[in-house]
């Protein structure tokens, strides 16, 4: 590519019949300028083109990042999901098994309850019995001694005592 000094520098031969040199040394330098502004303004271009092109890859890199978050994120969500849902089901595992000991110590408990109040029942009865048995004693006993024949033999008792004092 042709640069604007080497347009200013241009040098012609000269012919008999050819232009006026003025005029080419004018259009030269008018032409060596656009060049140059031209020439400038591509520069300009290409480094613009240049840093958009890293700003562009730099978006493609943030992006890339930005997915690979969001599947990351995604992941762990899924996994605290499943680990979430795995120590529930834990959770209710443990306790059903907590009320299932509970009910069974229950059980025990108002088995045990039966077999003390049978026993209670058992040995209360076997007082009864006996008070029972002492009762029949006592009426025995009373019947004797509220006897007739009783009160008979008190009597004549006391009627001795008297007679020989």
């Amino acid at each position: 590519m042709i640069t604007p000094m080497e347009i200013r520098n241009q040098q012609f031969n000269k012919s008999v019949r050819g232009y006026k040199e003025i005029e080419v040394k004018s259009f030269l330098s008018q032409m060596a300028m656009d060049y140059e502004n031209l020439y400038s303004e591509n520069a300009k271009l290409k480094e613009n083109i240049q840093r958009l092109e890293y700003e562009l890859d730099k978006y493609h890199k943030l992006e890339e990042t930005m997915n690979n978050s969001l599947i990351l994120a995604q992941q762990t969500a899924e996994e605290v999901k499943t680990n979430a849902r795995k120590e529930a089901e834990l959770f209710m595992q443990q306790a059903k098994k907590r009320i299932t000991d509970i009910l069974m110590i229950y059980q025990e408990i108002i088995k045990r309850m039966g077999v003390f109040s049978a026993e209670l029942k058992g040995q209360l009865t076997g007082e009864l019995e006996m008070l029972e048995k002492n009762q029949g004693k006592i009426d025995e006993l009373s019947n004797f001694f509220y006897s007739s024949d009783l009160k008979q033999l008190v009597e004549q008792l006391e009627k001795i005592t008297l007679e020989e004092g």
